[in-house]
């Protein structure tokens, strides 16, 4: 029986310990290479404040993987909890439904079904596909999604790009600035459930590595939702989602940043 394998990574290397041509493994595996338009390509980031710790099924079928030392599942992928970390998973492309289920080993209703969405993805594209809502009781329900598809920009070793994806519940229209609260503007007006296209930092430094301060403002005001801002480091010819969580006026869930590699 043929098995796709999933793809985590750009590239990875198959280690065997065979002797004497014994056989270690005698299921024959299909080869797929990124960008294949027969298969559509897949990460799912759970921004759902107060969601639990779930896995995610296809059809019925686990798509998302975690390890368990004990034979009880006990990974999964909580709040703010992205699947795969890099490069992406694969199915095949057409109307599929996107469930998920709390783990077995939690304390508070294991196994419970609190997801249960339509996706489409089309073949030969990439999405990232994110948790949205507020997981609130009695509901005990993920309640929506918003499906993004990465379209790849133009990389170059030179130049770092980012996207910024406003998650943030209750948020006003959002800018992304540059070196200071008053500094350049290099994304602007991205509403709720949102995202911006691709942009290329300005002014982005000698070296390959460079540290990048960046602001959210209020596009109406200007005013700073995080007074100190958010500092990381880039690296060039890469491409960058930064995306915003929380709900607006909850010191449970305040608004963070985050930010993951798309492409590189």
């Amino acid at each position: 029986m043929k098995r796709i394998l999933y793809i985590i990574a750009a590239c990875a290397s198959l280690l065997t310990a065979c002797e004497k041509g014994t056989l270690v493994e005698t299921t024959e595996y299909e080869k797929i290479e990124l960008g294949d338009p027969k298969y559509s390509y897949l990460k799912i980031l759970n921004l759902t404040p107060g969601s639990p710790v779930v896995n995610y099924y296809l059809d019925g079928t686990k798509f998302s993987s975690g390890l368990s030392s004990t034979g009880v599942e006990n990974a999964g992928f909580g709040y703010n909890g992205l699947y795969p970390d890099l490069g992406y998973a694969v199915t095949s492309p057409g109307t599929h439904a996107l469930t998920g289920k709390i783990i077995p080993s939690a304390a508070a209703d294991p196994n419970l079904g609190v997801l249960d969405q339509q996706i489409a993805p089309e073949a030969g594209k990439y999405y990232t596909i994110f948790t949205t809502g507020v997981y609130t009781l009695p509901d005990k329900k993920i309640p929506s999604l918003f499906m993004l598809e990465d379209t790849k920009p133009a990389l170059d070793t030179s130049k770092v790009f980012l996207r910024l994806v406003n998650l943030y519940n209750g948020s006003p229209n959002l800018d992304l600035v540059k070196d200071a609260a008053t500094g350049t503007k290099i994304i602007s007006d991205v509403g709720y459930s949102q995202a911006s296209g691709w942009t290329e930092i300005p002014n982005i430094g000698p070296g390959v590595a460079v540290s990048v301060k960046l602001y959210v403002n209020d596009a109406a005001t200007g005013s700073t939702l995080v007074a100190a801002g958010f500092t990381g480091t880039v690296t060039k010819g890469r491409a960058y989602t930064i995306y915003l969580r929380g709900v607006l006026g909850n010191t449970t869930y305040p608004l963070s940043i985050g930010s993951y590699t798309t492409f590189y």
